[in-house]
């Protein structure tokens, strides 16, 4: 979880590059119950919060602006899906079925966050 909060410092990894939905995923798939839930959400909150700040304060960008906290939302609404998903394809646990659910979730992901942009 450490890496993950680094890696989301601005120009750590290449623009437009995320390990988060592959972090959501994974967690559902081996995380316990509630750890499942709320330890990548809370780590994406605290480094989203951080990032905003600086957004906001070094580049002028409004990141509290509430039409982009209400996308922010949706987002954190596919996050969810993303947990949930592996959850449900952890009873599988077999590489078809975890390849499956995280192209299903890409997906839907990718549906959700593009719908709502």
């Amino acid at each position: 979880m450490g890496v993950f909060a680094i890696s989301r410092l601005p120009g750590c990894l290449p623009d437009n590059f995320s390990a988060a939905y592959a972090l959501m995923f994974c967690a559902g798939v081996y995380f316990p119950r509630r750890l499942a839930w709320w330890l990548p959400l809370a780590v994406m909150l605290v480094t989203d919060l951080g990032l905003d700040l600086y957004y906001q304060l070094e580049l002028g960008i409004p990141a509290f602006d509430l039409g982009l906290l209400k996308y922010l939302g949706i987002n954190y609404g596919a996050y969810a899906v993303l947990i949930w998903l592996g959850r449900w394809f952890r009873s599988q646990y077999n590489f078809i079925s975890l390849l499956s659910g995280g192209t299903l979730g890409a997906i839907l992901f990718y549906v959700i966050t593009n719908t709502a942009a």
